[in-house]
């Protein structure tokens, strides 16, 4: 209801504008409300854009607790070595991977996530040896 007021409260003052003073204030005034508008929407997009990244990084940290709660059960005595965990756990750190993946493309604030990353995988190959 209020857009719509407002919707017709700016088509009456461009009209209004145009036929007192002109068009040139008109054009001027048209740029503003254009102007004002697309600010609107940038912060909008801005805002959406923020809550997607969040969203992400809260789905990574999700992944990254699922991979450790499967690394602590890999390595209890009932479970140690048993193939199918093994590879349960492989393919758990590929999808982490693609996801880091995407997150590089899309955000530059990346480096901790992928420094963490690297010294686990690191830490897994020592005591892998």
């Amino acid at each position: 209801m209020i857009k719509n007021i407002l919707a017709i409260s700016v088509v009456i003052n461009s009209v209004l504008i145009m036929a007192v003073v002109g068009p040139l204030p008109f054009f001027l005034y048209l740029s503003v409300v254009i102007n004002c508008a697309m600010v609107w929407y940038i912060q909008k997009i801005l805002n959406m854009s923020n809550e997607l990244n969040e969203d992400v990084l809260d789905l990574f940290a999700e992944l990254e607790n699922y991979s450790n709660h499967l690394d602590q059960i890999h390595e209890m005595e009932t479970f140690y070595g048993d193939q199918n965990l093994q590879n349960l756990i492989n393919h758990t750190r590929s999808i982490t991977n693609n996801i880091i993946d995407i997150q590089k493309r899309y955000d530059e604030d990346i480096e901790i996530l992928e420094e963490k990353t690297e010294e686990e995988v690191a830490d897994e190959e020592t005591s892998q040896d």
